[in-house]
């Protein structure tokens, strides 16, 4: 009786596969650093590698530095394709100069805050394309790579933008919920969690007396402005007469 193939191990053979194409592929990109590709948009030559990468540090402890011993020993990445997964990470601000874990790198770990901190990072490392298209991370691929083409001057078919879409891909994969955006978040701080005192005279039997409340206002998380709008126009009709 013929032995049937462990799915596991045929899953991990396809992906071992296709990290040689991405690396093979790569080298050819390799070359584009002698293109003086404009605009420093970060890229990974072997973007599945990268994509594992995000993936195991989910779930794996936080190490004190993120080191190729743990690379290989717990995440289980070898070859070209991970000696240039620290360097993205750090673009991300994942990963300190050193090499240590930041506070974006444990909050990326956690559930509820997983989405923000991959947007955040998608930000960091992508910062030319948020420039160009406010909202990027919402864009669909072909959208994402005329900002690249815009920025680089290659063409859309060339190999490096591929790479440099797939890696933004890689991260953006992570970002399922509203995010909030670093202006939001400046009047989230400022707003949201302020406090609005409201002092009005009354006089009873006679004597004027001077009464306050004070109101507590937390804004949701959300990008709609027509939110705000509404919630400040309701305040302001209701109680802040």
């Amino acid at each position: 009786m013929a032995k049937q193939p462990n799915p596991a191990g045929v899953a991990k053979a396809a992906e071992d596969a296709k990290d040689v194409v991405e690396e093979a592929s790569a080298s050819s990109a390799d070359k584009g650093k002698q293109r003086e590709i404009k605009g420093g948009v970060p890229y990974t030559p072997s973007p599945g590698v990268f994509k594992r990468a995000l993936e195991g540090i989910i779930a794996a402890e936080r190490p004190d530095k993120f080191s190729p011993d743990f690379m290989e020993t717990i995440l289980h990445l070898t070859g070209g394709g991970a000696r240039a997964v620290p360097p993205m990470l750090k673009k991300m601000q994942f990963l300190s100069p050193d090499g240590s874990p930041t506070t974006l790198y444990s909050k990326f770990k956690t559930d509820g805050g997983r989405s923000q901190a991959a947007y955040e990072g998608l930000r960091n490392a992508f910062g030319e394309l948020f420039k160009r298209k406010e909202f990027v991370h919402r864009a669909d691929e072909s959208a994402v790579k005329d900002v690249l083409v815009e920025i680089t001057g290659l063409k859309k078919a060339d190999s490096i933008i591929r790479l440099m879409y797939a890696t933004f891909e890689a991260v953006r994969a992570f970002i399922t919920a509203d995010v909030v955006k670093e202006s939001d978040a400046g009047r989230e701080t400022e707003v949201g969690n302020a406090a609005e005192r409201i002092t009005q005279d009354r006089p009873v039997d006679g004597v004027k007396l001077g009464l306050s409340y004070q109101i507590n206002i937390v804004l949701p998380e959300t990008e709609n402005i027509a939110v705000f709008n509404a919630i400040f126009k309701s305040l302001r009709d209701n109680l802040l007469r």
